[in-house]
């Protein structure tokens, strides 16, 4: 009978820690999401700043609306065709260890 008992603790035991462990993954992966998109933007920033440049003394566009036009240069885009063009910089370290702890979690 202690023996049942015993069994019962250890497996409930188990299912609670399983249990705590995947409640956790989403806040780990948020964190190792959110370490990647700051190396990004640290990379982003200048060359954001330097097409805003361009596009203040090569166009007729306020400043204001040349840094709305670049706000977003180098994210992901959707393409027409449904596929889309992959952003830049998910090549760095933080990035690449984001997806890779993705990618054990999931198998795949």
């Amino acid at each position: 009978m202690h023996t049942r008992a015993a069994l019962a603790a250890l497996l409930l035991l188990a299912a609670t820690a399983a249990g705590a462990q995947s409640r956790s993954a989403p806040n780990r992966f948020a964190e190792l999401d959110r370490a990647c998109e700051d190396a990004r933007l640290v990379k982003l920033t200048p060359l954001r700043q330097q097409k805003t440049d361009e596009c203040v003394k090569t166009t007729r566009k306020t400043r204001a609306q040349c840094e709305a036009d670049f706000a977003d240069w180098g994210n992901t885009r959707g393409l027409a065709g449904g596929g889309a063009r992959a952003g830049l910089f998910y090549d760095l370290p933080e990035c690449k260890a984001a997806a890779e702890a993705r990618r054990q979690a999931t198998g795949r």
